[in-house]
């Protein structure tokens, strides 16, 4: 083999380790009990949208209650995988955290801004771990705040049957990320059943 191809393998399988080694450190982490390990660095994933207020079905706010913020964090590793194909790849990890809406904070006059947090919860593709359906769904809330770990909700969980009746590709909802929406409208990888009019129940 000729220096200039041995650098070219060299550089390739370098490349390899290094894009493996992103993918391992995005990779959800588990406890021996099976459960899902909050994962510290989330804020510093790819943040895909926020909303205000928003419900499914009957799960709205009290009466009089202000409505909060939802951010959506995913992994990188997870973010680039679908830009090429259009799905999500085994290991994704979602993180939803929701922050209390506030009013009149500092030099605001109107409008609201975000408070503290409320509560984190997270959404898991393992085909393997979970292979009805493929995801599972977790709350890390806690009695005394945020836990370190937290098991899947339980199989009739509302959460399940709403992802997997209403997510526009696989059991997400990514009609609610405008860019990605886009990237799974032009690779048809929109499920073909999605009905942005059918509400939850």
């Amino acid at each position: 083999m000729s220096i200039a191809l041995l650098r070219r393998a060299l550089l390739a399988v370098g490349l390899g380790a290094a894009c493996a080694g992103a993918s391992a450190a995005d990779a959800p982490r588990f406890t021996a009990a099976g459960e899902l390990r909050r994962p510290a660095e989330f804020r510093e994933w790819v943040f895909l949208t926020s909303g205000l207020g928003m419900t499914y079905g009957p799960n709205k706010p009290a009466q009089g209650a202000s409505a909060p913020f939802s951010n959506v964090f995913v992994t990188p590793a997870a973010y680039r995988a679908f830009l090429r194909t259009g799905h999500w790849p085994d290991g994704t990890l979602f993180l939803l955290e929701i922050r209390g809406a506030e009013e009149n904070v500092s030099i605001n006059s109107g409008g609201r801004t975000q408070g503290a947090v409320v509560a984190i919860e997270a959404a898991v593709k393992d085909t393997r771990r979970y292979p009805d359906g493929g995801w599972a769904y977790f709350s890390f809330d806690g009695p005394q705040g945020p836990k370190d770990s937290a098991a899947p909700f339980p199989r009739d969980a509302s959460c399940y049957s709403c992802h997997s009746q209403h997510g526009a590709v696989e059991w997400t909802f990514t009609q609610f990320y405008p860019t990605l929406f886009e990237v799974a409208r032009r690779l048809g990888t929109v499920r073909p059943d999605y009905d942005p009019a059918r509400k939850a129940q």
